[in-house]
């Protein structure tokens, strides 16, 4: 979409809210104050800004649906692509062409504005060269707060609301104010509010971070007066009472927003508080393994909260790497730079291409100790004597050795958009690879949930035996679901190290939150289909997951030339 911006004042954005803490719960105003209502300001005040699309339709109205497509749990591809047009011509620090999800507008902003390039295949932020000086520069006064933020998002990309203190001395000062509101309050706080609050003012932040889980989901803790809501209100009261105190004193801040992502700024079910002074003077391995383990916990589907004792985001985590005497630490892997200059097939791949794919990732991916995928291999040396004719040195002997190759794992797509004649042709066509690999094969079915892991043992054995014993493994039916393979995987250290691999129709939208991607995870098409509405649900599919793997288009085995 074309969209024309005239008599529009640039605008840089803040993500200080007030949102009341009595009342029924309505983001909505905050939303309008925040992100809308900035991007109408005219430049000339006596004519209104005016916002039209390439038929000269006015899109003023539509402004905060637009925006609030871009928020929901799949990735709209076309809001997207409006908003991010919008954004690029009416904000003052903004790249359009961010392959960043308009979720994470505001570290968008913050990177831009300290000429920082957005995150990509060949754009890569860490701790060590950026997140450390960031903190020391802020922690100096000498670098800017979002040039702090931006360093943290673009690293670690967490899907949380952050709220950062200088030292632990001014997240005590916060304490104390927070006390003295409390008092104010106390003949409007419900008890249960009461004591969330004062047990809150007992967290000591001498740490890198305290983390906190506030909501189950977005429709949780909405009550007036809900320690989710007062919590939030009061950080916010206090951020701005700072700024304004730091203005007239002419002083460096000492606290303030990390808005990660839109989601959680309006209606946040974790809170992260970061202490500056504490990044400054740790390790870069201590800060990735804090953010790492803050990530882990956000993506857990089980999260606990209570509305009697304080439920802290990162408990269960932690509590796991303590029993496993190890610390929880991610390797993120480095996706590939050529994603975007893959061509899409024009006609199906045969079964060799596909074999040959699917060879060329198993020798890239080595060697493993002990696997189902055996390797043998023989040659001529002279070190060992000839078997027929041991005593004539000039014949060479053979040696055998054995070697491992990853075992294959396959997940078969059994929703309803798949019928059986595609299910059967995909299995037929594995049954074939693996036959010419001679190996065995791990397998499950997937819909909106996964079937039970079955290893099928094809190696010997002909294609209708082998087809005998899939028949006999019972399909499951249903919706279309990735995260729950994403998931399943990476809570396994031997399935990690499987090369696993989806067999699929491509007809899923993937969450607009980051999701840990498993980095030996690979996708194939179904056979039967119509090859053009599948190339088309691939192309979707992979521009739809850019915010969450770079590189999936390199990972789409038999679709790319």
């Amino acid at each position: 979409m074309t969209i024309t911006v005239t008599n529009q004042k640039p605008a840089v954005l803040d993500a200080l809210h007030t949102i009341s803490c009595t009342g029924d719960y309505d983001p909505m105003p905050a939303i309008q104050q925040t992100l809308i209502d900035p991007l109408l300001e005219p430049l000339n005040p006596s004519v209104p800004a005016s916002i039209t699309d390439a038929q000269g339709a006015d899109l003023t109205g539509d402004i905060p649906d637009l925006v609030l497509s871009c928020l929901g749990d799949t990735l709209n591809v076309t809001s997207e692509q409006t908003v991010k047009e919008l954004l690029g011509q009416t904000l003052i620090n903004f790249d359009q062409g961010t392959p960043l999800p308009v979720a994470e507008l505001f570290a968008v902003q913050a990177g831009h504005q300290n000429k920082m390039p957005a995150p990509s295949p060949r754009v890569l932020y860490t701790t060590q060269a950026d997140v450390l000086p960031a903190a020391k520069a802020l922690l100096a006064g000498t670098g800017d707060e979002g040039a702090f933020f931006a360093s943290v998002a673009y690293t670690f990309h967490p899907d949380t609301l952050g709220f950062w203190f200088r030292s632990s001395a001014a997240f005590d000062d916060f304490k104390i104010w927070l006390s003295q509101q409390t008092q104010t309050m106390a003949s409007a706080l419900p008890p249960a509010t009461t004591k969330l609050l004062n047990d809150f003012t007992a967290l000591s932040l001498k740490g890198l971070t305290e983390s906190l889980l506030v909501r189950k989901d977005d429709s949780d803790a909405n009550d007036e007066h809900s320690f989710a809501r007062v919590l939030v209100h009061m950080l916010m009261n206090y951020v701005e009472q700072q700024r304004a105190q730091a203005s007239r004193q002419n002083t460096a801040l000492d606290t303030g927003v990390l808005p990660f992502t839109l989601g959680e700024l309006f209606c946040p079910r974790s809170l992260v508080l970061v202490n500056v002074e504490a990044h400054a003077r740790a390790t870069s391995a201590k800060i990735t393994g804090e953010w790492n383990l803050i990530n882990q916990s956000l993506a857990s589907p089980v999260k606990v909260v209570s509305n009697t004792s304080l439920s802290k985001l990162t408990s269960l985590p932690r509590a796991a790497a303590r029993a496993a005497t190890m610390g929880a630490r991610q390797q993120p892997g480095q996706p590939g730079s050529r994603s975007a200059q893959v061509t899409f097939r024009k006609q199906p791949p045969s079964k060799l291409d596909l074999f040959e794919d699917i060879t060329r990732v198993l020798r890239r991916m080595g060697k493993v100790n002990r696997s189902q995928n055996i390797f043998r291999t023989t040659k001529a040396t002279y070190l060992k004597a000839n078997r027929r004719d041991p005593d004539d040195f000039n014949k060479p002997g053979r040696i055998t050795s054995v070697q491992f190759m990853p075992d294959l794992h396959i997940y078969v797509d059994t929703s309803g958009s798949i019928s059986e004649e595609n299910y059967q042709e995909a299995v037929m066509m594995l049954i074939r690879i693996a036959k010419r690999l001679n190996i065995n094969l791990y397998f499950n079915s997937f819909s909106h949930f996964l079937s039970q892991e079955v290893m099928l043992r094809t190696e010997n054995k002909s294609t209708a035996q082998i087809w005998k014993e899939f028949r006999r493994i019972p399909k499951v039916s249903g919706g279309t679901e990735y995260t729950q393979i994403w998931q399943y995987i990476n809570s396994s250290r031997k399935r990690r190290r499987r090369l696993s691999l989806v067999v699929t129709d491509f007809d899923w939208e993937p969450p607009s939150t980051r999701q840990d991607h498993p980095k030996n995870l690979y996708y194939a098409p179904c056979s039967a289909m119509d090859w053009s509405f599948m190339v088309d649900l691939a192309k979707r599919y992979a521009d739809s997951m850019k915010h969450i793997d770079p590189s999936i288009r390199q990972k789409l085995l038999g679709l790319i030339v």
